[in-house]
């Protein structure tokens, strides 16, 4: 994690600088990430602790509560010798009882009053067991510190252990002497000849030296230190000899250096001292920063470095110094770095370019060394140079390319084959699993690093969303979280990705349907993210994410059709072309879901079918109404062809069924009666009368269906279809009611038939529906009075419903709410309902029905109140006046033909 936020704050460092200091800004970046890291790990380390020693206090006070004796039930025997049955005479007096002993308490005893020796205890049957003391956990082995930390406390042992003197002695004598010399030099006080002045220096360092190793048999600390500051001030001195006075040439300084550097080497390895390398080693890295001229000879600057670095991996191949690792590894990135940021040009690439190569391979081979040698500790492998190495040397590539982006793939290219052939052999040694992963990790992320840099960004998406894809596989199948939430992770930058392309997405009409980049991409994006999804089904693992990689996998479904009809199709037909994506996405939901055990299909499959009907109904206003246009006729195929993809919902069950199921049932039950109306509407020019039938037509035919011939009307899944069926009765029946309601209220006309009373097509179709309710309410095993009375009274409105839409078309009154305002219309009520209750008055006496003879006997009873308070108005004309004779006559011939029927009847 550490690496990871070091990596990350120095990109961001490198960015927000400006370019004279983004180096700078690149190592203060990578400096405030790595210190981020570390406290998050010590955050992390802390709660660890706190829960280690929470669990200790428990097995503590439980060990404590175990070995309190519980209180003693019966007295015990001789304390003194636990478990002993002492012979006592059967006949002698049993002795007074004897009080439980006291336990023994840690600490001194608390002064109390001397109580009296008891009498002996009486024997009993066994001697009670002692007590059993759990033993306490062994303390759990303390985490191993963060590099951060072991680099400090490192440091600080160096300092402050050992001879500490005549450690801070030498490194103050290096860097006093070289600026010594340096300043010397500059104000002419030296006025003997640099050769001489040179020698008498490395004389002082060479004697220096035989010192120490005199020295470091008896004193082994003060010995090597001197040696060390011996071989760096003799570096500094050749250095000096071949850059500032030029008294040596490059190749003579060249094999210098490397003698010293060498017999540095050999002394620390044969007298085991890592100090004494470290020491040499930090003195020759310093010697061309402390005795830079500026010159910009950049070239013998990396060779002499080179020289450095070959000398630090041949002592790693035997010693496992880490120490000198890392510190050859800071000084060669570090001042490189510095040097790139001040002077390096375009034009120098082709000498710089090797330099970096070549340190890239040292400071990747050691770590390599370090796993073959079996020195990495707890099965580590050393990640600070493994992974330190790329993300240092990658960036100084970036600045050297300088913005080359196909020579940058190319780079990432190189770096992500070098760890994956890593990786590649470390596989064959079961002892290097971890350096084998490693590599592995790295080589994935430079490959994935070089997708964006060759490609665009729509094909960058493509690439990254399958390599997420096989992260998230492997992740799965290790049990590694890391490596599937990195899969993860690179799932969505390939979204990002593609919404980064958007700016391409009004292509021309010459992009091919489906054969195009966006559509490839898409289609590849949503596999993508359903594989994933489907991988953590089948694992098992993360429910949340499951949903989440899912839905997401539809949604760059749903966009890739969207984009290809919008961009590519005729708008005309686009909501046909949506209806034949939905029922597409259906077909192969319901092909898949049963093969692959996967029960979330049914989510795409049951909204595809709901989708249908704002689609079906969206699109009735972009057709013609001719019987044989192509577009509406091939809604049917389509409807069908959904109804049978429900079947793959069947198996195992799923809850989509039934609104799928429904949603397809109002979806043709609405597109076919909206059909139906405007075929008749505008090809056939019907009157009103003919539309309301014609639109709850289809959903009568479904209601009647599912009623009486549910195996007919619910196929194909009408093995299914009894949990929903009182769902979709209720629906269309309350559908059917609001139609007969709402029919009431239109004028009826049947043009270009005659209109006829009750027999036009309007009223017929309402009084259809009348019968359906009473043979419905007949069907009923226990059919409720209300029920028939809640249907009379729908007999009723239907019939004064009639007889004013008769006003209108026979009596030509206008179709309004003034027509209740007229006379013709309020003497036809009248009489009507007179009639209807003198036929209750006589069905009722005629078959002995009390209940229905009232019924009657109210409804004429309105119509009395109805003559008084409404008709009374009009006794001035002959309407009136007929309304009163005819009621009148009509209740006395029904008092004589129709008696109260008797109340035990």
């Amino acid at each position: 994690m550490s690496w990871i936020l070091g990596f990350i704050g120095a990109l961001l460092g490198a960015l927000i600088a400006d370019e004279s200091r983004m180096f700078f800004g690149f190592l203060a970046g990578a400096g405030l990430g790595l210190l981020s890291g570390s406290l998050l790990a010590l955050r992390r380390r802390v709660g660890l602790l706190e829960q280690q020693v929470m669990t200790l206090r428990g097995q503590a006070a439980s060990a404590a509560a175990q070995a309190r004796p519980a209180p003693a039930s019966m007295p015990e025997a001789d304390v003194g010798a636990p478990g002993l049955r002492p012979e006592v005479d059967a006949q002698a007096p049993a002795p007074a009882p004897q009080p439980p002993p006291v336990p023994d308490q840690v600490g001194p005893a608390q002064p109390g009053p001397v109580q009296p020796e008891p009498a002996p205890a009486r024997p009993m049957a066994a001697a009670a067991p002692p007590p059993r003391v759990q033993a306490p956990a062994e303390p759990a082995e303390p985490a191993e510190p963060d590099p951060i930390t072991r680099a400090v406390l490192a440091a600080k042992a160096w300092l402050f252990e050992g001879n500490v003197p005549v450690k801070l002695g030498v490194l103050v004598l290096m860097f006093g002497v070289a600026a010594g010399i340096k300043y010397a030099a500059d104000a002419g006080w030296l006025v003997v000849p640099i050769e001489l002045r040179l020698a008498g220096i490395a004389a002082a360092a060479i004697a220096l030296l035989v010192w120490g190793l005199r020295n470091a048999a008896q004193r082994p600390a003060f010995g090597l230190s001197l040696q060390g500051g011996a071989i760096g001030i003799l570096l500094l001195v050749v250095f000096a000899a071949f850059r500032n006075y030029e008294v040596l040439g490059a190749m003579p300084a060249f094999v210098l250096v490397v003698i010293l550097v060498a017999g540095a080497s050999v002394l620390a390895v044969r007298q085991d001292a890592p100090a004494l390398a470290v020491l040499g080693f930090i003195g020759g890295y310093l010697a061309p920063v402390l005795l830079s001229t500026g010159s910009g000879n950049h070239v013998a600057l990396f060779s002499y470095y080179a020289v450095l670095n070959a000398a630090v991996f041949a002592i790693a191949w035997k010693k496992p110094w880490r120490a000198l690792n890392l510190v050859g590894f800071a000084f060669t990135f570090a001042i490189g770095g510095v040097w790139g940021a001040k002077y390096y040009r375009p034009e120098l690439f082709a000498s710089v370019e090797p330099f970096l190569v070549l340190f890239f391979l040292f400071y990747v081979a050691i770590p390599v060394l370090y796993a073959l040698a079996g020195r990495h500790k707890n099965g580590k492998v050393d990640g600070t140079l493994l992974f330190g190495t790329p993300l240092l040397a990658f960036p100084m590539q970036v600045g050297l390319l300088e913005g080359d982006r196909f020579g940058l793939a190319a780079s990432a290219v190189a770096v992500a084959a070098v760890f994956a052939g890593l990786a590649l052999w470390a596989t064959r040694n079961a002892r290097l699993r971890d350096l084998a992963q490693s590599a592995a990790g790295m080589g994935v992320v430079f490959a994935t690093l070089a997708i964006p840099l060759a490609l665009s960004a729509r094909w960058t998406s493509a690439a990254w969303a399958l390599q997420g894809l096989g992260m998230v596989w492997l992740g799965l199948r290790q049990r590694r979280r890391l490596t599937r939430w990195s899969g993860l992770v690179l799932l969505v930058l390939a979204g990002g990705a593609w919404f980064v392309s958007l700016f391409a997405w009004n292509l021309d009409w010459e992009d091919r349907f489906l054969l195009n980049g966006h559509a490839m991409n898409l289609g590849l994006l949503a596999l993508a993210w359903l594989a994933a999804s489907f991988l953590y089904m089948r694992a098992g693992a993360g429910r949340v994410l499951q949903v989440l990689l899912f839905l997401a996998g539809l949604g760059w479904w749903t966009l890739l059709g969207m984009r290809e009809i919008e961009v590519n199709l005729s708008p005309r037909f686009d909501a046909l072309y949506y209806a034949g994506f939905c029922l597409l996405t259906a077909a192969l939901a319901a092909l898949l879901r049963k093969p692959m055990v996967w029960p979330r299909l049914s989510w795409p499959l049951t909204a595809s079918v709901v989708l249908l009907l704002p689609l079906s109904l969206g699109s009735q206003d972009h057709y013609d109404t001719t019987l044989f246009d192509w577009p509406l006729l091939l809604w049917w195929p389509l409807l069908a062809a959904a109804l049978v993809t429900l079947r793959a919902l069947r198996t195992p069950r799923s809850l989509g069924l039934v609104f799928a199921h429904l949603a397809w049932f109002i979806t043709v039950a609405m597109a076919g009666g909206i059909t139906l109306m405007r075929v008749l509407d505008d090809r056939f020019a019907l009157a009103d009368g003919w539309l309301l039938p014609a639109v709850l037509a289809p959903l009568a035919l479904l209601f009647v269906l599912a009623w009486k011939r549910p195996a007919i009307g619910a196929w194909p899944v009408a093995d299914q279809f009894p949990r929903y069926r009182a769902a979709w009765l209720a629906i269309a029946g309350f559908g059917l009611a609001i139609g007969w309601l709402f029919g009431h209220f239109l004028p009826g006309d049947s043009a270009p038939l005659p209109w006829l009373p009750l027999l036009n097509p309007l009223e017929l179709w309402l009084l259809l529906g009348l019968m359906v309710a009473a043979q419905w309410l007949r069907s009923r095993t226990d059919p409720h009075r209300l029920g028939w009375l809640a249907w009379a009274g729908a007999a009723l409105f239907m019939l004064s419903m009639s007889v004013l839409r008769a006003c209108h078309q026979l009596g030509g009154l206008p179709w309004s709410p003034g027509l209740l305002g007229e006379t013709v219309a309020q003497t036809s009520l009248t009489v009507t309902w007179c009639v209807a209750g003198v036929a209750a008055w006589v069905l009722g006496s005629r078959r002995r029905d009390r209940a229905l003879w009232w019924l009657g006997a109210g409804l004429l009873g309105v119509v009395l109140l109805k003559l008084l308070v409404v008709d009374r108005q009009f006794v001035g004309n002959i309407a009136g006046i007929v309304s009163f004779v005819v009621v009148g006559l009509l209740l006395i011939v029904v008092g004589r033909i129709a008696p109260t029927p008797p109340r035990s009847e």
